[in-house]
């Protein structure tokens, strides 16, 4: 199974109904961000979006739901569809590509990305729900590393002889580490393309001595 087999939920047609959603998720996303969950009223929301209260609840039923969705949104880029590209990729190529996914977005959303695990730490009622949304999220995300890193060893691709779990487990944790890295010390952090790199190098070999053209992969 390649990551083109594999999605997060299912793009919908543009329609009325979900622009509308996406502007109070951009609006809620702001508000939440800068003034906190308990701070922020359904209300306020209407009036950033400039939509009436109504259609926010016919969207979202609470404003714990519509907490949910802000991250889920937030999320997204770690899960790419990879339908239309798979075809041209590898699977060296797109695990680096999930690498790089997964690095840019920490990047890009550094600060909510900050108020999101603070959310989760301190605040018990919402902890849960978002427990398991980014359980879920991860469990994915790492589903597809390991299946990718197994596929890649099979096709004597990847040099990296762990069972793909634990090269897995291991990249996963160094990602862990480097969004850590992102959260507080920022453009000092290291930069996504040297991660990909050093990524590329742990689990395929130095440039230009592991591709998908063949050949054996020597022991780590």
């Amino acid at each position: 199974m390649g990551v083109s087999q594999i999605k997060v939920g299912i793009a919908e047609p543009r329609t009325g109904s979900q622009d509308s959603r996406d502007e109070i998720l951009k609006a809620a996303m702001h508000l939440f961000a800068n003034r906190g969950f308990h701070e922020t009223s359904m209300s306020e929301v209407a009036r950033e979006a400039r939509v009436s209260k109504a259609l926010i609840f016919w969207h979202f039923k609470t404003k714990e739901e519509l907490f949910v969705a802000v991250l889920n949104r937030l999320l997204e880029p770690y899960f790419i569809d990879f339908a239309e590209e798979a075809a041209a990729m590898d699977e060296r190529q797109q695990i680096l590509k999930l690498v790089e996914s997964y690095l840019s977005f920490v990047r890009d959303n550094a600060s909510s990305v900050r108020f999101f695990l603070a959310q989760m730490l301190h605040d018990q009622k919402l902890s849960e729900s978002l427990n398991d949304q980014v359980l879920k999220l991860y469990g994915g995300y790492r589903a597809m590393i390991v299946d990718l890193i197994g596929s890649a060893q099979q096709k004597g691709i990847c040099t990296r002889r762990s069972a793909p779990e634990s090269a897995a487990a291991f990249l996963l944790s160094a990602l862990n580490g480097l969004l850590i890295e992102y959260l507080f010390m920022g453009a000092n952090a290291i930069d996504p393309e040297g991660a990909v790199a050093m990524v590329g190098e742990w689990l395929f070999g130095p440039s230009g001595t592991s591709s998908s053209e063949g050949g054996s992969a020597p022991s780590a």
